[in-house]
């Protein structure tokens, strides 16, 4: 019962708070039911901001927070892309598949914190020492789970927090430092070309690199069926040796001769007689 008053106690503080600031500022406000939270939207300095409750899901239901949430988007072209956050956002960027780790090169980046990037270059030449201190500062809001998200067309930043937030004052003075950080961030006209230059002359350089990459590939071996020898190679090569020897004539048998002469002789002597 105790806790249950209390909860009632801070959402009547937290609707208060919201609709004195909403009225201070033109946001609009909506209360919901008596035992609902309520929310707040509009625009504040060019920047859209938005405040509400959900409810931060875990296995077990008895654990599940409810969070105030504060959310600032800035239409502003930054650069294409960055998203960073506290460790509890880290399940959420690695969702990003198109954006990897980065390692800031300027500044001392905090390692509690993560960041993933798309277009290293373009990254780096927009990742200015005073920016880094920037973005550790926002991602150092204390009791809160914060993620940043830059892309060329906006910037978004988001705040979970279990804090109702429902001091109108407090409210005031968190939103306005963040907007003044959000707003250091912010590239000049000059830097917004330079930047989008080199995103296309990383785009150009990736695809050449594609390119030769595939060019640079082997062609698939090419299989040769092996020939079959000729079954009569060797006896033909027997025969062709047997036709290159010269003939050779079977001489004639001496005793063959001598009894022919004699023969002959004989034959000569029955004749005279």
């Amino acid at each position: 019962l105790g806790a249950t008053f209390w909860s009632t106690i801070i959402l009547i503080q937290q609707k208060q708070a919201w609709k004195e600031y909403a009225k201070k500022y033109g946001l609009t406000y909506t209360s919901g039911k008596f035992f609902a939270p309520p929310n707040m939207e509009g625009v504040i300095d060019g920047y859209n901001v938005s405040f509400f409750t959900a409810v931060q899901q875990n296995p077990d239901a008895r654990k599940n927070r409810q969070l105030t949430v504060m959310q600032v988007n800035a239409n502003t072209p930054f650069v294409d892309g960055i998203a960073c956050g506290t460790a509890e956002m880290l399940p959420f960027l690695q969702s990003l598949e198109l954006l990897t780790p980065h390692e800031v090169k300027e500044g001392t980046w905090n390692k509690k914190n993560h960041i993933r990037t798309r277009h290293k270059k373009a990254v780096d030449a927009f990742l200015t020492a005073e920016r880094v201190h920037i973005l550790n500062e926002i991602l150092s809001m204390p009791n809160a789970d914060i993620i940043v998200i830059l892309d060329d067309s906006e910037g978004i930043f988001r705040f979970e927090t279990p804090n109702p937030l429902n001091d109108a004052k407090k409210i005031d003075v968190v939103l306005h430092k963040l907007m003044a950080r959000i707003k250091k961030l912010e590239p000049s006209d000059t830097e917004e070309k330079s930047l989008e230059t080199i995103v296309k002359q990383e785009g150009v350089s990736q695809e050449q690199s594609a390119e030769t990459t595939s060019a640079a590939e082997p062609p698939p071996p090419v299989v040769e069926e092996p020939v079959a020898e000729p079954e009569t190679a060797s006896a033909s090569a027997s025969e062709t040796e047997e036709k290159e020897k010269p003939e050779t004539k079977a001489e004639p048998d001496i005793a063959t001769e001598e009894a022919s002469s004699e023969k002959e002789a004989a034959q000569d002597e029955e004749k005279k007689s």
